[in-house]
């Protein structure tokens, strides 16, 4: 007679194995199709003294977007303020990103690298199942960080 608690426990095993796999499918990591979406965006930090923008010195906030195609293009719209200098509302920065399976993320505003600007221009990690992004920017002379990122919407056009 079979112990019914081994019967119990070895089903249990067999199921797991067959189907874990397909619940865990969707978090086996980034790629740069599977990020693809928009993304809203909170930004806070202190532009110095001699940036290579030539922005003046102080406390910066921002708020935006990141739509991420899938294919390897960024368009960032932002709203930035620096003490009492506004950026112009709802700037684009056309941008290209990289993204590795651990989800860390570089992007590079495009007409900043044709500037001569050092880059990559920012770096963060996709978390929560792809559905949040910290990033800090790595442009000297700004210390901005990104820390309320969420997707607001997905990109199925891939």
């Amino acid at each position: 007679m079979r112990n019914p608690i081994a019967v119990v426990f070895t089903t249990a095993i067999l199921v797991c194995t067959l189907f874990a796999p397909a619940l865990f499918a969707g978090q086996n990591g980034c790629t740069i199709a599977n990020v693809a979406g928009t993304y809203g965006y909170v930004g806070f930090g202190t532009v110095r003294p001699g940036n290579p923008l030539g922005l003046p010195a102080g406390t910066s906030s921002s708020i935006g977007t990141l739509t991420f195609d899938g294919k390897g293009n960024l368009l960032i719209i932002d709203t930035e303020r620096i003490d009492e200098f506004f950026i112009p509302p709802d700037t684009p920065y056309p941008s290209t990103y990289t993204v590795t399976k651990q989800c860390v993320v570089t992007f590079t505003v495009t007409a900043w690298a044709e500037a001569g600007l050092p880059g990559p221009h920012f770096k963060g990690v996709f978390v929560a199942n792809r559905n949040k992004l910290v990033a800090t920017s790595l442009l000297p002379g700004a210390n901005i960080d990104y820390v309320n990122t969420t997707r607001i919407a997905i990109n199925d056009q891939n």
